[in-house]
């Protein structure tokens, strides 16, 4: 699973920039790139956005083929708007929200020049190259029931409401199922991807829906903690000195991932830092599950043994709890948020509802520890 995000792993920053496509042959790998910065690019003059609302594995070099497919065509958009939330004090994340405006109208609406396979992973994932050089990776629609692309979707607009900064991206897109096939074709996929492609990936009326999240070419690095590390954090013990570093982001990912109601954080290879810096949330496929919200289940194993947590993260999911206006809640204000997507409606009203039961169990979670210990050292991050 390392390896396989290292190649494709997404967030909003540093993206690999290259001539176009048509310059060039079939990519093999990744470069990294010193900078993490989101690399700059002209806006797509084909949408419109209004402003926020207030509130390497080694692939193996291919022939480029003797013709090229041609761009899929492209969507236009009367508006899409970016998600809008808290900002954080104290512990920016690595990704530069204030860029996603850009690369949303880029995601969904930019021609792809070129459509490939992406190696790895137990799901079915797609590169993608846009006429200005800027690439992504395409999570479409399928019936393994670990991946489910709306949460993709609605996970990076939870980051950007709470205020996490740590997720790509993300945006709803489909493409034309016939075009897809062209260009895999093209890209000298081999004869297995494309049967395996066309049995797991549904068609409605001609299209393929999925998430479009963007790329990075940045270096990922293991971020996973030490076995043991959460032993001792729910007492008055001080925080163990090899975990002081990045305690307060492993403290954020747990919480991210009880909202989002993630159930593969923790499978392997899926805790990772750009760089060796700042912590990124990828691979968020596995949350939202429809079934676990109608029967009101909640996972909180991995949250019950930690009592120590971000005094920004609590306080901005105060404002968006059960003590906030009913609009003003996370569910609401998430629900406002997707609408503007272009697969709208992303999450159910039963998803949305336990979004908001997940706020409450949280932050009664985090009165117990406050009972316990006091509310200086468990909101001492």
């Amino acid at each position: 699973m390392r390896r396989y995000w290292a190649l494709i792993a997404a967030a909003s920053l540093a993206c690999e920039r290259r001539p176009p496509p048509s310059a060039e042959p079939a990519a093999t790998s990744v470069r990294a790139e010193p900078s993490v910065t989101m690399a700059s690019a002209a806006p797509v003059a084909s949408v419109r956005v209004p402003a926020p609302s207030a509130s390497a594995s080694s692939a193996v070099r291919v022939k480029p083929p003797p013709e090229r497919a041609p761009p899929l065509p492209t969507s236009l958009l009367e508006a899409l708007p970016r998600p809008s939330g808290a900002e954080h004090a104290g512990l920016p994340g690595p990704v530069d929200a204030s860029r996603d405006k850009q690369w949303l109208e880029r995601l969904a609406s930019a021609p792809i020049t070129e459509i490939t396979r992406n190696p790895g992973g137990a799901t079915i994932t797609i590169r993608v190259r846009f006429g200005d050089g800027n690439r992504a990776v395409w999570k479409p629609e399928q019936k393994h029931s670990a991946s489910n692309f709306r949460s993709e979707i609605a996970a990076y607009h939870l980051d950007r409401i709470v205020g996490f900064s740590r997720t790509a991206a993300v945006v709803g897109r489909s493409l034309g199922y016939p075009h897809v096939l062209e260009h895999l074709e093209a890209s000298n996929a081999d004869p297995e991807f494309i049967e395996r492609f066309r049995a797991e990936v549904p068609a409605r009326d001609g299209r393929i829906a999925g998430a479009m999240i963007a790329w990075h070419a940045g270096k990922l690095v293991s971020a996973e903690p030490p076995k043991g590390w959460t032993e001792g954090l729910r007492s008055k013990e001080p925080v163990r000195e090899e975990l002081a570093r990045r305690m307060p982001e492993w403290s954020d990912l747990i919480v991210f991932d009880f909202l989002i109601d993630n159930t593969d954080r923790w499978s392997g290879g899926n805790v990772l830092s750009l760089g060796g810096g700042g912590l990124i949330f990828l691979d968020n496929a596995a949350g939202f599950a429809s079934w676990r919200a109608s029967r009101g289940e909640t996972n909180q194993s991995r949250l019950e043994p930690i009592c120590r947590f971000r005094r920004a993260t609590v306080e901005a999911l105060r404002a968006l709890g059960p003590a906030a206006a009913p609009e003003a809640r996370l569910g609401a204000r998430l629900e406002r948020s997707l609408a503007g997507d272009p697969l709208a409606p992303v999450l159910g009203k039963a998803q949305l509802r336990a979004v908001d039961t997940r706020v409450e169990r949280l932050l009664e979670h985090v009165e117990r520890c406050t009972t316990e210990l006091g509310e200086e050292l468990v909101l001492s991050l």
